[in-house]
């Protein structure tokens, strides 16, 4: 059975799997559905440790992003990659699958992941933000496509259906992690 937990409760009891496992976290801006998500996938951790930032995993990793842009957003014109600090992800138009919704609003969805080499942060949660750790059980993706879905719908006010949508879009992304060594 799929087991999350919040990712700095894990840091603070150790119970973060050294094997490795997924993170979900979410950037979501007060006031606005316009949400930022990395999901980032782990394995054979030498170290953890905290700094003022976050966490930082000190071993290999791959990462995707999803953004949730809402209709009203003035700079939609602009690459997300270069956006200001706290509305960008790394990557073009063309490196994205992107979903309108019934409100007009956009879901960004990252194509291929990225490799993160030698080590990455975790960056530290505030407000309504978060950021769980997936252990890595059997059912695992489905548990990641299920809490997806459902923040999406919760936090973004996606229907159900554009919700379920999305994430099993972003997680025909995830599958293609090479950190597991398919």
């Amino acid at each position: 059975m799929a087991k999350a937990l919040s990712l700095i409760k894990a840091y603070q009891t150790e119970t973060i799997p050294a094997n490795g496992g997924f993170i979900i976290s979410a950037f979501l801006e007060p006031g606005s559905i316009y949400a930022i998500y990395e999901i980032t996938a782990y394995r054979n951790v030498k170290d953890i440790y905290q700094v003022p930032e976050g966490i930082v995993f000190k071993t290999d990793g791959n990462r995707i992003h999803m953004m949730v842009e809402p209709s009203s957003f003035a700079k939609k014109y602009i690459e997300p990659v270069n956006r200001e600090d706290g509305k960008k992800i790394p990557y073009r138009f063309d490196e994205l699958e992107i979903v309108k919704t019934k409100h007009l609003d956009r879901v960004m969805i990252a194509k291929e992941p990225k490799m993160l080499y030698s080590s990455f942060t975790i960056l530290k949660s505030s407000g309504d933000s978060f950021s769980f750790i997936f252990f890595p059980t059997k059912d695992v993706y489905m548990a990641i496509k299920k809490f997806l879905a459902d923040s999406l719908y919760n936090d973004c006010n996606l229907s159900k259906s554009e919700a379920m949508n999305c994430s099993k879009l972003a997680l025909e992304t995830i599958k293609k992690f090479t950190i597991w060594g398919n």
